[in-house]
C-alpha cells in the first residue's frame, strides 16, 4: 500500500524539522566551541605573554637605573633608546590586555551580565565620547552563561555598528523581563539605519546578531527612523524555553 500524499508531506515535514533541529544543535555547539577557544587564547595572552612583557619592562627599568648609578652622566642617546623601548613594551602590555578583554571579558565571568554591560558602556563612553546610559530592570541574573555571553556579544556588535555607522551622540541600553523573555534594547540618536542597509548582503554584523539570538530561541529586530536613530530589540528566553 502506497503512502498517501498527506503522509508523504508529513514525513517530509518531519524530516525537515529534524534536519533543522540537528543544524541548530550543531550551530550551538560550534558557537560554544568558538567561545571556549576565545577564552583559552585570552587566558594565554593575559597570563603568558602579559607576564613576559611585564618582566621585560622591569628588566629595562633596572638597566636604566644601573646606568645612571654607575655613570653620573650616562650616554643620553642610550638612555633615550632604552626608555623608548620601555614605552613600546608598555604599549604592548596595554594592547595584550585589550585583546584579551575583547576575546573574553573577565567582568562577565566574574560579575555577571548587568555589570559587564555597564562596564562596556563606560568603556565606550570614555573611548568615543558618545554618552551611554544603562537602565537594567531585571530582577534575577541569567544563570545560563551561554545566554549571558550570547547577549553580551549581540550588545557589543550593536554598539560597534553605532560607532561605525550611526553618527550618534547618545546611546541608551535597556533591559526588562516580559513573561519568560528577556528583552534588551539598544537605542541611538543617530542618522537611522535604512531599509536598504537592513537588506544588504554586507550587513554581516546584523546577520551575526540574528544568528546568535536564534540559537537561543530568540529574535532580533532592527528599526531605523531617518534622522532620529536606530533601535535594536533583542528577545531571548530567560531559560531553555523555546
Amino acid at each position: 500500500m502506497k503512502p498517501t500524499p498527506a503522509v508523504r508531506r508529513a514525513v517530509r515535514n518531519t524530516t525537515r524539522s529534524a534536519n533543522r533541529g540537528g543544524l541548530h544543535q550543531l550551530s550551538l555547539r560550534l558557537e560554544l566551541a568558538r567561545e571556549e577557544e576565545r577564552a583559552r587564547v585570552a587566558r594565554e595572552l593575559h597570563d603568558d605573554l602579559g607576564q613576559v612583557l611585564t618582566s621585560l619592562k622591569l628588566e629595562f627599568n633596572w638597566l636604566v637605573d644601573e646606568l645612571r648609578r654607575s655613570d653620573p652622566r650616562p650616554g643620553i642617546r642610550l638612555v633615550n633608546k632604552l626608555q623608548s623601548l620601555i614605552g613600546l613594551i608598555e604599549f604592548s602590555i596595554q594592547s595584550v590586555r585589550q585583546i584579551s578583554t575583547d576575546l573574553r571579558p573577565a567582568v562577565l565571568d566574574h560579575l555577571g551580565l548587568k555589570e559587564a554591560v555597564e562596564w562596556e558602556a563606560r568603556k565606550l563612553q570614555a573611548r568615543t565620547g558618545i554618552r551611554c546610559r544603562v537602565d537594567w530592570d531585571v530582577k534575577e541574573e541569567l544563570a545560563d552563561r551561554t545566554r549571558q555571553l550570547a547577549l553580551f556579544r549581540i550588545l557589543q556588535e550593536a554598539l560597534t555598528n553605532v560607532i561605525r555607522h550611526a553618527h550618534a551622540g547618545a546611546i541608551r541600553i535597556g533591559a526588562h523581563e516580559q513573561g519568560r523573555m528577556l528583552v534588551v534594547t539598544i537605542r541611538d540618536n543617530g542618522r537611522g539605519i535604512t531599509k536598504a542597509e537592513l537588506r544588504s548582503a554586507e550587513s554581516i554584523g546584523l546577520l551575526g546578531m540574528t544568528e546568535r539570538a536564534r540559537l537561543l530561541g530568540g529574535k532580533v529586530a532592527v528599526r531605523g527612523v531617518a534622522g532620529r536613530g536606530t533601535t535594536v530589540t533583542v528577545r531571548v528566553p530567560t531559560a531553555g524555553h523555546r
